[in-house]
Order: C-alpha cells, then sequence, then structure tokens
C-alpha cells in the first residue's frame, strides 16, 4: 500500500474523519474510495471555447491568403526553375537552383 502526504482544506480534513467515524473505517479508506469513484468517472475531455464567427472568418482569410500566396511562390519559383535551366543550356552558372517543391499549406484549400 502506498503512503501519501497531502495538503487539503480544514474543512474537508474534518468532513473526512466524520465520514470515517460514521463508517468505522479509518481516513485513508475514505480517501481511497472517493478517489475510486471519481476516476470511474468518464473523462470529460477539455473543449476548447468555440471560435466567434468573427475569428472563424479571419481565419478563412488568412486561410486563403495563404493559399494565394503558395500558389504565387509556385508560379515564381517555376518561372526561376526554367531561368535556370535555360541559362544552364546557354552555358551560363545561376548558383543554385530554386527549392524544388514547396509544401501545400495543411488544410484543405478553400473552394
Amino acid at each position: 500500500m502506498a503512503k501519501l502526504s497531502i495538503s487539503i482544506p480544514e474543512e474537508l480534513r474534518e468532513l473526512l474523519e466524520e465520514r470515517a467515524t460514521a463508517d468505522q473505517v479509518p481516513v485513508s479508506h475514505v480517501v481511497s474510495e472517493a478517489l475510486r469513484r471519481y476516476f470511474e468517472l468518464p473523462s470529460a475531455e477539455p473543449q476548447a471555447p468555440a471560435a466567434t464567427p468573427e475569428l472563424a472568418k479571419q481565419v478563412q482569410d488568412i486561410q486563403e491568403y495563404l493559399w494565394h500566396l503558395h500558389f504565387s511562390h509556385e508560379m515564381t519559383r517555376s518561372a526561376a526553375l526554367n531561368l535556370y535551366y535555360w541559362a544552364g543550356r546557354q552555358g551560363e552558372n545561376l548558383g543554385m537552383p530554386p527549392e524544388m517543391i514547396m509544401p501545400k499549406p495543411p488544410w484543405p484549400k478553400q473552394r
């Protein structure tokens, strides 16, 4: 059996002692039963507060903006890559080529 040392409000200590005396059991038995019943209850998953309509609209606008930014970056990257390969065929060295891919935003694109 494990032993714990805890601090509780005085009124809880008094209630514990009253219950233990009334049931003619040790205080540790009352605490064990209370904890056992507590942990048998279904756990309540903490829920995030619902977003206000204004916040939801802002998030949607930001996501849409980032999709447009991704598209713009892809167009620029594609053009730079074409220029890089064209210069290579002309015997010019433009240094390092642009990135081959840019990860897409992780949320679905708005239609």
